[in-house]
């Protein structure tokens, strides 16, 4: 892996971890949307898609301004089985 790859690629799994740790501490609340934002994002750097990962986390990070209006989550998502899930992909490709 080249130094920007593993450079984007800790940069977001950071980002990731951070609102995660916040959420778990009780600083933040996260919404459905804001989670399943974090899900995606966690796709996202599974695929290597790590800009693309880097704007969904900045959404997920500002509910405020992006998300919509009147959203309801399909169907629930737990912030453990978040943590879970970024473990799994970081087992993967490290």
């Amino acid at each position: 892996m080249s130094t920007p790859i593993i450079t984007a690629r800790r940069n977001l799994v950071q980002r990731i971890s951070n609102l995660l740790r916040k959420a778990e501490n009780g600083e933040i609340s996260l919404t459905p949307w804001q989670l399943s934002e974090v899900q995606e994002a966690i796709e996202q750097l599974e695929e290597e898609r790590f800009a693309e990962g880097e704007r969904t986390m900045s959404e997920a990070e500002r509910a405020e301004l992006y998300e919509p209006a009147g959203s309801v989550a399909s169907e629930p998502i737990d912030r453990r089985h978040l943590f879970d899930q970024l473990a799994r992909t970081l087992g993967q490709t490290c």
